[in-house]
């Protein structure tokens, strides 16, 4: 059996680490795609502060997260809005 690299991704879409996707013993060609994993590598290059996450369809570079309080709700999800001005765009145009 033949194996390919997959790359694996947090339930935010962060890029966690490399596994492996097996091809299917019934149908060759086929591979099985362990859950929350692609087979599009992410980017090489990564900026000091960035971070690879996958979008759905493929590989952005985002801010990394820093570490929040996590006793204060509030405060960590001001931090993921400031650091993320895309997901705050788009909690905006929803309010209308």
């Amino acid at each position: 059996m033949t194996s390919k690299r997959a790359y694996q991704f947090s339930h935010s879409g962060l890029l966690m680490g490399e596994t492996q996707a097996d091809e299917s013993p019934l149908e060759p060609g086929v591979w099985h795609v362990p859950a929350r994993c692609t087979l599009v590598p992410p980017p090489q290059d990564i900026p000091e502060g960035k971070v690879p996450h996958w979008n759905g369809t493929a590989w952005t570079l985002v801010t990394k997260p820093t570490p929040a309080n996590d006793n204060d709700p509030v405060a960590k999800l001001q931090a993921f809005l400031a650091a993320n001005p895309d997901v705050s765009a788009i909690l905006k145009q929803g309010s209308v």
